[in-house]
């Protein structure tokens, strides 16, 4: 099974960085073979399609559809402010296996 690539995108890649690396302990923790990326918005472009999943920040939730019809092959998910605000990998790691992604 090929790794599993995750970007997490907000205004500014600060953040979302420890939000990625949370969420990267909870993945290697359970023997996943996940890579969880954290960027600033201006990077989709450049790294949108070479991904799996694509996680915005709420503070980019204006994107949401522009970003879903650019990456139609790539599953967009909006976290929503509790998700994001908890800064706890596990909760956004479970947000996702809800979604479908494990």
């Amino acid at each position: 099974m090929k790794q599993l690539k995750i970007a997490i995108f907000c205004s500014g890649g600060f953040s979302t960085s420890l939000v990625g690396s949370k969420m990267q302990k909870v993945y290697d923790a359970e023997g996943k073979d996940v890579k969880v990326d954290a960027y600033d918005f201006g990077m989709v472009d450049e790294v949108g399609d070479s991904v799996d999943v694509i996680l915005l920040a709420p503070q980019i939730g204006w994107a949401f559809d522009q970003t879903k019809a650019a990456y139609p092959n790539t599953k967009v998910i909006l976290l929503t402010m509790q998700q994001f605000g908890s800064m706890d990998g596990q909760v956004l790691v479970d947000a996702l296996k809800e979604e479908g992604i494990d």
